[in-house]
């Protein structure tokens, strides 16, 4: 196979032909497991064979190149043979979230001009709803009549599509600000996940679990294009409504050596018992999506003896940053920039700032950057404001220290401007997490008339804890213990839980909102709204 600055030259590339049929053969691609603990395991031979009955399928009803569709549906089989007989077909495929409403299906119909959806027997009438008076066909995988159609068709695909340039697949932000953006990857994309291979440490012989949902960006990363691309084995878990019991149980008892996960499912490990947790397998461990607290890390660190390899990157990218080798870790950076990507720290007008100097972590764009998006789908605005001066600025805010490791500091939005100090939120959850009540936390900026903002944690206790005046006061000053004390929260709230997107990030947007509101309710002498608040003077 050629290497990736090769592959990424051929304009007739295409990630099935140049790169999955070298993994042809009886070797395991797929292990998946439904919630009875049964488990298909499909080869690669027979993986290629199905997706090649998918792309003649998509072909005899009139489903042609430069097509879309879209793809809800629970972890089935069927998701990888779309997903890759897309890319034999040259078909557009976004995948969807399976508990997506009507309502978000219909955007999704929109942005993408779908020509058809395919989806199950658990999400096919949210789908109907979604397309009534509309012209699209659907097709519901896993009635029997489908399945026997799919079957007639030819095994063997000749003409695989070989326009990279043109668009592979439509992913959508997570929405934790506005409406869902439409990112339009090409058919580069795949090959940009020999970066996330990397970072992941995969080779042929690992058994990778990535725990993350069908529909998002995370579910391509490393359940479809990592794991494939180095020809080892994804193992994937229809376990319907997560439990972090139950996971723990699967690498106790099934011979998975590596995983993936997003920092809110490692928290809510950390909540479990883990005395006498003892994988079977596990040698790999990593974590994506926002940045994971290091006391989350050493905490995993003391019971299993491996550490959690961080990384970054987006939906608009593969992973563009990662701690590739455990021994190399700095708990609390994202790592170094890989493979393909040239990381920058920049001003708002592109110019490079110095080592441990904050500003916005930017990809310098020169030729080909497999993996980074085309743009985002209708809307200009906000493509000329990503990418400017030969860079896209992700949006993100980090800085460089001088070994060449990557600190990501808040995304843009989130920083909490108080007094004259810029804050950002992560550092304030790092802190709060060391204490043993804590189990997951949230800081935004509350107005303040005087200094701007004043810093508020929105925190989850650990089962065994109760919210009190005292613990607040606790909780406040243990920050101002273990970090920067111009960081200490200055109001507390005791919550059940925190908000957060169907792909489990934390949505504070929506908490200073919520500040916004109160303030404007407090002002006007009606009382207050919400629980109750700790200020901690």
């Amino acid at each position: 196979m050629l290497s990736m600055k090769d592959l990424a030259s051929k304009k007739d590339f295409n990630w099935v032909a140049d790169i999955l049929n070298y993994h042809r053969g009886e070797k395991t691609a797929l292990m998946i497991m439904n919630q009875d603990e049964e488990i298909e395991q499909i080869s690669y031979t027979d993986l290629l064979k199905f997706s090649n009955q998918y792309a003649n399928f998509f072909w005899s009803e009139g489903i042609h190149a430069g097509d879309a569709i879209l793809v809800i549906m629970k972890m089935i089989p069927d998701l990888w043979y779309i997903a890759i007989a897309s890319a034999i077909a040259g078909v557009t495929y976004s995948p969807a979230p399976i508990l997506l409403n009507s309502s978000d299906i219909e955007y999704r119909i929109q942005q993408t001009g779908a020509k058809a959806i395919f989806t199950d027997s658990d999400t096919r009438r949210t789908v109907l709803e979604a397309a009534r008076g509309k012209f699209i066909k659907i097709f519901d995988v896993t009635e029997e009549y489908f399945s026997n159609r799919i079957r007639v068709e030819s095994s063997q695909y000749e003409d695989y599509f070989r326009e990279p340039e043109k668009p592979h697949a439509i992913f959508f932000t997570s929405g934790t600000e506005g409406k869902p953006k439409a990112i339009i990857h090409n058919g580069y994309y795949p090959l940009g996940h020999m970066s996330t291979a990397q970072w992941l440490g995969l080779d042929e012989n690992d058994i990778h679990w990535n725990i993350s949902s069908p529909g998002w960006a995370k579910w391509a990363w490393s359940n479809l294009y990592a794991p494939l691309i180095i020809g080892s084995t994804a193992f994937a878990f229809e376990q319907g409504r997560f439990s972090a019991e139950r996971s723990l149980r699967v690498l106790e008892n099934y011979p998975i050596t590596s995983l993936c996960t997003a920092p809110t499912v490692w928290r809510m490990f950390m909540v479990e018992d883990l005395r006498h947790f003892h994988p079977m397998s596990l040698k790999k461990c990593s974590s994506a999506g926002e940045p994971l607290n290091p006391e989350v890390i050493a905490r995993w660190e003391n019971v299993t003896h491996l550490r959690i390899k961080d990384g970054y990157g987006q939906s608009e990218t593969t992973a563009m940053v990662g701690n590739t080798k455990a021994s190399m870790i700095k708990p609390g950076s994202a790592g170094k920039p890989l493979l393909q990507y040239d990381i920058r720290i920049v001003d708002d007008d592109g110019i490079e700032l110095p080592d441990n100097t904050e500003g916005n972590i930017a990809v310098k764009i020169e030729g080909t950057v497999p993996g980074l998006f085309g743009g985002y789908g209708n809307d200009p605005a906000l493509n000329r404001e990503r990418f400017r001066n030969g860079f896209y600025l992700t949006g993100d805010l980090g800085r460089k220290d001088g070994d060449g490791y990557i600190w990501f500091v808040s995304r843009a939005d989130d920083v909490i401007k108080a007094s004259d100090y810029r804050i950002g939120p992560f550092e304030v959850e790092s802190a709060l997490i060391k204490h043993p009540a804590v189990a997951e936390s949230a800081v935004v900026g509350k107005p303040d008339s005087i200094r701007g903002n004043v810093v508020k944690a929105f925190v989850v206790l650990k089962p065994g804890f109760e919210p009190s005046e005292n613990l607040a006061r606790e909780l406040s000053f243990h920050v101002k213990a273990v970090a920067a004390p111009y960081m200490r929260p200055k109001v507390l709230e005791f919550v059940p839980e925190l908000p957060k997107t169907i792909s489990g990030k934390i949505i504070r947007k929506k908490l200073r909102s919520l500040e916004a509101v109160r303030m404007a309710v407090e002002s006007t002498g009606t009382g207050t709204m919400g629980g109750p608040e700790f200020i901690i003077p």
